[in-house]
């Protein structure tokens, strides 16, 4: 098994080797009053790292509580059954829902983010981080420049023609209450009082060429780097969610939970993380 100085990396975590790769060209739909002028298709050359095969779970995230008691501003939230699902199916609850082990945690600001990486790196004896989305992106879609982690074919197809701007309405609710699936690659394009994600894995396609699953739709991710460089406190997530449109699941979308609320401070159920290994710390 592959190690740094000694610490054994945990099979959970797929390498990213050191190389080239094909980055954007970046696609924005929403902030678009902080987004700077989009970076075009071009090639990147990264050191290696090792990226977390899936994102951060409620139960490692219940670990990570219970082992230091970190004060976590966000909410537990879990799948709500008909009737009562009918009017918000993912909904908040008050203590840590069991049934929901298996799936990504959200609800946690990038601070809460970089304490269980912290948190992580003390259990490793590794230096655990988030990525920036150059490195999310490459461990996303490879090297080869592909659109989505399994490569061209739309995560929900029978959606392409809606608008790709998020804007929580009817279009998506009708759609979502009258057509069904026949191709679901992500989690995503769900009204958010009917939809809701997915466990972890639960898509076996949605894997990326590294071994990187549900890099696609789901939950954001939150990475390190900031939205606009001259502007501090926002920062990029990457991924698209089960509540956004297909159309950012897109590796190349770039966007932000909030240009008004810092990172360190936002907090919303659709967004999550995942952890980076990097062999320097």
């Amino acid at each position: 098994m592959p190690s740094i100085n000694g610490h054994v990396i945990p099979p959970s975590f797929a390498h990213i080797p050191a190389g080239a790769f094909i980055y954007g060209p970046e696609v924005t739909y929403e902030r678009l009053e902080l987004a700077p002028p989009p970076r075009p298709r071009q090639e990147m050359t990264l050191d290696e790292f090792w990226l977390a095969c899936y994102p951060v779970t409620y139960g490692e995230w219940k670990a990570f509580l219970d082992d230091t008691g970190h004060d976590w501003i966000g909410t537990w939230w879990r799948i709500v059954a008909p009737p009562r699902g009918w009017l918000r199916r993912f909904a908040p609850c008050q203590q840590y829902p069991q049934e929901m082990a298996g799936y990504p945690i959200v609800d946690v600001t990038q601070e809460d983010a970089f304490a269980y990486c912290g948190w992580l790196s003390q259990r490793l004896g590794l230096h655990c981080t988030l990525p920036d989305e150059f490195q999310w992106e490459k461990a996303a879609r490879g090297v080869d420049g592909r659109t989505f982690p399994w490569g061209e074919t739309l995560p929900r197809p029978e959606m392409a023609d809606l608008q790709a701007t998020h804007t929580l309405g009817l279009d998506y609710y009708r759609r979502n209450l009258l057509v069904r699936s026949k191709v679901e690659l992500a989690r995503s394009g769900w009204y958010w009082r009917i939809g809701a994600p997915l466990p972890v894995g639960a898509i076996p396609q949605n894997v990326s060429p590294f071994g990187c699953y549900d890099m696609a739709g789901n939950i954001w991710e939150w990475t390190t780097s900031l939205y606009n460089l001259a502007v501090a406190d926002y920062h990029v997530v990457k991924g698209g969610s089960w509540g956004y449109s297909p159309q950012h699941t897109a590796c190349n979308c770039r966007s932000a939970c909030s240009v008004t609320i810092p990172s360190r401070v936002y907090h919303a159920q659709g967004t999550g993380f995942r952890v980076m290994i990097v062999p320097n710390g």
